[in-house]
């Protein structure tokens, strides 16, 4: 049947079509040939009699890629009989074969309710790490296959240890026999074209080994690789004989303040030491904040700020950067588009925490709590399937000020487009 339609599996693919297993966790890396080995899974049950399928994705637009291959590739090389389907702008969303009276869904995690109240006899979970959380599967998916003992594939890449990575550690296990797991890199596949070492000078360590060597990392999803051992340090303190800097995220409900030193080593390479903060506090005026930063006991040689700021508040009349400048604090802010755009900036304090050597040029006082909470969890949106570095970070309102404000000192002591070492001469 494969040769029809000139599909010949790589060993990657062949072990996966070869298993018996009634659940399948495919953990393989980007254009490698996994949603081809998915949909020519498919293939089989779609030509059995009286069947039912889903593919389910964590959105349409994902599982419109296996459903592509079935249609372009699968179907009309073999010349399928349609007897009803849904297609919308070329997407297709339901099949039902003629005389077969076999049907295949594609379904997005996005919409649970769609995933509710059908018994089916197979299901493909396409890029299933980036599921937004486990009860998708627990609650919708997992009990559609009870009635028909269905099985199951699921294919992505991995997206740390989350869920999913539990599931894949059960096709490792012995005490799971219905379960099997593989981890395939993509540069084993002889459909991987790309060089692996400019790979490498492309990405972030983290990105790679997720992306094209499919294995779990801590650090995926996470914009910056903040890590306790390397990042925090005990006692650091303000240094008097150090210039210090103070940035600041402004904002009715959750303002965010950081007061760093600049340091630079004998290769004239700098480090943030950030020795204090305001941040997790709610609900402050402005005036109140101001207050709060110009009674801190340090010798600060710049304020920085967002540059929205500038704008007048509803509730003072003057905007948030006239009230510091009122109060003897003349914050600074970069105009320029490189600056103020926030993938640019996140992309730039990146390196700050690693650097192309691995080498971490950021230090904070373990008594900044919430900015050590905020650097740690500062995440990309869950609920997409790349989580790449050039996305933009979820603003939830928790963990994107303290980010915000560092992000301000940084990209304005240190300009995107001008080399690390040098402090911008005002």
């Amino acid at each position: 049947m494969w040769k029809l339609v000139g599909y010949q599996p790589t060993p990657q693919q062949l072990s996966i079509h070869d298993s018996t297993k009634r659940f399948r966790i495919n953990c393989q890396g980007r254009r490698s040939g996994k949603s081809y080995s998915a949909a020519y899974e498919i293939l089989p049950y779609l030509l059995t009699p009286n069947t039912r399928g889903w593919i389910v994705s964590p959105s349409y637009n994902l599982s419109q890629k296996i459903a592509r291959i079935i249609k372009e590739d699968i179907m009309v090389n073999l010349k399928l009989p349609i007897e009803n389907k849904k297609e919308v702008n070329g997407d297709l969303y339901y099949i039902k074969l003629a005389g077969l009276n076999s049907e295949l869904s594609v379904k997005s995690a996005d919409s649970p309710e769609s995933l509710i109240g059908e018994g089916v006899d197979y299901l493909v979970i396409d890029e299933a790490a980036a599921m937004p959380n486990k009860l998708i599967w627990e609650q919708y998916l997992r009990p559609t296959l009870s009635d028909r003992q269905g099985w199951c594939l699921m294919v992505s890449t991995p997206r740390g240890f989350n869920w999913w990575h539990k599931l894949w550690e059960r096709g490792k296990d012995d005490k799971y026999p219905d379960w099997e797991s593989w981890q395939h890199p993509s540069n084993e596949s002889p459909f991987f074209k790309d060089d692996v070492e400019d790979l490498k000078k492309e990405l972030t360590s983290e990105t790679f080994y997720q992306e094209y060597l499919a294995q779990f990392t801590s650090f995926s999803g996470k914009c910056y690789p903040y890590s306790d051992a390397i990042h925090t340090k005990k006692g650091l303190k303000y240094n008097p004989n150090l210039p210090a800097y103070c940035s600041i995220d402004f904002g009715y409900r959750k303002p965010a303040v950081v007061f760093a030193n600049i340091d630079f080593n004998t290769k004239g390479l700098p480090t943030i030491y950030q020795f204090d903060e305001i941040a997790m506090v709610e609900n402050i005026k402005t005036e109140d904040l101001a207050d709060m930063v110009r009674k801190k006991p340090y010798q600060i040689a710049a304020y920085f700020g967002d540059p929205a700021g500038g704008g007048r508040n509803s509730q003072s009349g003057i905007s948030d950067i006239q009230c510091f400048w009122r109060k003897g604090m003349r914050v600074r802010y970069r105009k320029d588009a490189m600056t103020r755009n926030v993938v640019n900036g996140v992309s730039h304090m990146r390196r700050w925490f690693e650097d192309a050597n691995g080498d971490s040029h950021f230090q904070v006082s373990d008594k900044c709590k919430g900015s050590i909470a905020s650097y740690e969890n500062y995440r990309y949106p869950e609920n997409k399937a790349d989580q790449s570095v050039k996305e933009e970070p979820l603003k939830d309102g928790v963990y994107d000020h303290v980010n915000d404000a560092m992000r301000y000192l940084i990209c304005n002591l240190f300009p995107i487009k001008s080399r690390m070492a040098g402090v911008i001469d005002w």
